[in-house]
């Protein structure tokens, strides 16, 4: 039963396939038919010899287009051939250019190493003479610090920061500038003096309130001034004996003043070049409570200029913050301005252990040696005070005496001024315009201080 269904399907399929065949068939014949009737007419021959002629059209313009197409390629390639020689000559060119700036640059190069050649062999050459010409001074120096030899002519000369310009008036004064080397004036410092600067060679809390913070307002409550010039008594007298190994010392000025500039310097004044050529040989480079010493050679106008003639009369009102020098009273009035004591290497208080002393090279104590050293300083300090007591008595006692004589002295220097009245001294325009003439030369500001000075 199945097998007779599929039979008819298949029969029915190709039953179909044959309707469609010879329908096919059928209509191919037709089409054919007429076709045929269709190429016998003229019209459809009119129409082949048009789609021949039109073919034939067609080929010929395809062939003049392929023409024109090769004869633009050739034009065009002919410009890029063109084009690509000159890139060609430009980078030939500029090869040639480059080779000739690269042989320039050779050649300057070559000038050049060999201008750095001749001018390093120059500066070496400089340098050996300079080297050697430094020797030679030195060995001057040394001779003329050991008394065996006159002052080197080399050290007669000075260097000046601005050439040219006006000198700073500060800087001579006091022999340093708030604005250092970038002052707008000229800077003159002398080969050699008998005055040397040991610029922040004094240290203490006081001196460094102006650079603490904002926080740090209360600091001046962590000490006073009496602690302060304790401290400044026993530094004095522990940098004097090590001073007046080196000569005779007029004088030594210690400044209070809280300006960078000025803070902590240290003038000492020797009476002669070599004492103070001797000083700088042997303190520069040196280490002081574990501080490197700088020592430099300065030239001052006059002490009286250079120190503030208001301050011990406690009427200066820039205080601390004044460019004049601001100066501590030296202990017993040694080498003050007035006194020029004898040459004296005694000691009068010796700490071997203290913080403060003279080495070669920074040290350090070991940590369990502090508290017995504190201690002994402590123990010192009282036994210092009370020497210091009876110092001041004496110095009191020296004092009335020296005032006593300067009265004399003013007496005296009155009683000529009136005999020198008494005489005759020509026209009274003369003596106005003498007198005129000395209140040009002394200021207002030097009266000042000549009368602080004197009271």
């Amino acid at each position: 039963m199945g097998k007779h269904k599929e039979w008819r399907k298949v029969a029915k399929k190709m039953r179909r396939k044959r309707i469609r065949s010879s329908a096919a068939a059928k209509r191919d014949e037709i089409e054919k038919q007429r076709m045929d009737s269709i190429s016998k007419t003229p019209y459809y021959k009119k129409w082949l010899a048009e789609q021949e002629s039109l073919d034939l059209f067609r080929e010929q313009e395809e062939k003049r287009a392929s023409i024109l197409a090769h004869q633009k390629w050739e034009y065009l390639e002919t410009l890029a051939q063109e084009r690509w020689a000159r890139q060609q000559k430009l980078l030939l060119e500029e090869e040639v250019k480059r080779k000739e700036q690269e042989a320039l640059i050779k050649k300057e190069w070559e000038k050049e190493q060999e201008k750095d050649r001749l001018e390093k062999e120059a500066k070496e050459k400089e340098e050996k003479k300079k080297r050697l010409q430094y020797e030679r001074i030195m060995e001057e120096m040394e001779s003329f610090i050991d008394g065996t030899g006159a002052k080197p002519v080399a050290l007669n000369t000075s260097t000046e920061s601005n050439p040219g310009k006006e000198p700073c008036q500060f800087f001579s004064k006091v022999g340093a500038c708030r604005f250092k080397d970038s002052c707008s004036r000229n800077h003159i410092r002398p080969a050699i003096s008998h005055i040397i600067l040991l610029p922040g060679f004094y240290t203490h809390l006081s001196l460094d309130v102006g650079t603490q913070g904002e926080y740090d307002t209360d600091i001046n409550l962590e000490f006073d001034h009496n602690e302060r010039y304790r401290d400044f008594e026993e530094f004095f007298d522990d940098i004097t004996p090590e001073l007046e190994k080196y000569g005779r010392i007029s004088q030594i000025r210690v400044c209070s003043n809280t300006e960078p500039h000025l803070r902590g310097n240290v003038y000492v004044a020797y009476q002669s070049e070599r004492s103070a050529a001797a000083a700088y040989k042997a303190l520069n480079g040196r280490y002081y409570a574990s501080r490197m010493i700088s020592v430099e050679f300065v030239n001052l106008l006059s002490w009286k200029a250079a120190a503030c003639g208001l301050q011990f009369r406690g009427k200066c009102p820039k205080g601390s913050k004044c460019n004049f020098l601001h100066v501590f009273k030296n202990p017993r009035g040694k080498y003050s301005f007035y006194e020029t004591p004898a040459h004296s290497s005694k000691r009068l208080s010796t700490t071997p252990d203290r913080d403060w002393r003279w080495t070669p090279s920074p040290e350090r104590e070991p940590s369990g040696e502090r508290t017995s050293n504190r201690r002994q300083d402590d123990w010192e300090c009282d036994s210092r005070d009370e020497n210091g007591k009876t110092d001041r008595r004496n110095s009191s006692r020296r004092s009335a005496r020296s005032r006593s004589k300067e009265r004399q002295s003013e007496r005296s220097r009155l009683s000529e001024r009136r005999s020198a009245h008494a005489r005759p001294q020509g026209s009274s325009s003369e003596r106005r315009s003498r007198k005129s003439d000395s209140e040009r030369k002394i200021g207002p500001r030097d009266r000042s201080r000549s009368r602080s000075r004197s009271e």
